[in-house]
């Protein structure tokens, strides 16, 4: 952690952009790799639901749980409550963005609503977890911990509702209850700040063993979603001009223009700007077309979506983040 602080100290924020590019890069081959695994079938179409329990039930909320206790401190989450604020302003900003833009092409009916829920909810678990564990090795979690507390809120009911066809009314019931807000990722992020707050020490045996799975966390998220674009029925979304619309506004100059912002005023800490530039950067929530599927008929065009701004983000997010320097 000190010799990470010296080294961004000496090199300057460009330093950020190069850890960024190299670990989109490293994401890229990965993901080539479950592409390929895919192709070959040693990944297959009815084993990508289990893996993705696998990841998201097990394999994230470790990483989460143990990179925020390894790395982080009392006052770093004290320090870092801003990101809260940051994120509820973002949501409140990109929600109304995103209901406009798709009023203003006149995206067909539910269309529209699956577009401005896979522009509003970012990757944070498959993509942006790694993401920030690796460029701020010492506050990534606690910034993505912050962010997740507005994130999953906002997710589980206005994304819900966004999910849910017009014609089927109101959402599921049980997709409405403070239960659903109760996921793997949210109790890691609430044992691991418990574990930081009280400084409770792990024995060594755990923390060896925690240290081995969150290792692992990374490659496993990156093959399961280039084994999904393998997979998915990407041609009829290409055709769709709002695609471009919302990556190059939400990938791209939105987090430009908001970052920028925040660097001039000076009044958030320059890493804090940094680590949300690469949270609005991220393409679409990996969840968000099992939510569809579950609640309209637009999973396919939600899937095509999460694809390709998954392999469009491998370029965007660097782009954002040497835009800033």
């Amino acid at each position: 952690m000190i010799v990470f602080k010296e080294t961004i100290e000496q090199g300057g924020y460009s330093m950020i952009f190069a850890l960024t590019l190299s670990r989109m890069l490293i994401f890229f081959i990965i993901f080539f790799l479950g592409f390929v695994a895919g192709k070959s079938k040693t990944i297959t179409p009815g084993y990508l639901p289990e893996l993705a329990k696998l990841i998201a039930n097990i394999f994230l909320p470790v990483m989460i749980f143990y990179s925020t206790y390894a790395n982080c401190t009392r006052q770093t989450i004290l320090e870092n409550w801003m990101m809260v604020l940051l994120a509820a302003l973002f949501y409140a900003f990109i929600s109304l963005l995103m209901f406009c833009i798709a009023k203003a092409m006149h995206i067909p009916h539910d269309k529209d609503r699956v577009f401005q829920m896979c522009f509003i909810f970012g990757n944070t678990g498959f993509v942006g977890v790694p993401l920030l564990a690796a460029v701020f090795p010492d506050a990534g979690l606690v910034y993505m911990m912050m962010f997740s507390i507005v994130d999953q809120l906002a997710f589980w009911t206005y994304g819900v509702w966004l999910s849910t066809a017009r014609d089927h009314g109101h959402p599921a019931k049980h997709h409405m209850k403070l239960s659903s807000l109760l996921t793997p990722n949210t109790v890691a992020i609430v044992l691991a700040a418990a574990f930081v707050m009280a400084k409770i020490p792990l024995p060594d045996i755990l923390d060896s063993t925690l240290d081995l799975i969150s290792s692992s966390t990374s490659a496993l998220c990156m093959m399961y979603l280039g084994a999904l674009a393998c997979f998915a029925k990407v041609s009829p979304v290409l055709k769709r001009p709002e695609l471009y619309v919302g990556i190059g506004v939400k990938m791209v100059l939105l987090p430009i223009l908001i970052g920028k912002s925040l660097l001039s005023l000076s009044i958030v800490p320059a890493n804090m700007v940094y680590a949300l530039t690469m949270i609005m950067a991220l393409p679409v929530m990996t969840v968000v077309p099992m939510v569809v599927a579950a609640n309209g008929r637009e999973a396919d065009y939600a899937t095509g979506i999460t694809v390709i701004t998954l392999v469009a983000s491998i370029a965007t997010i660097p782009f954002v983040v040497f835009c800033l320097q």
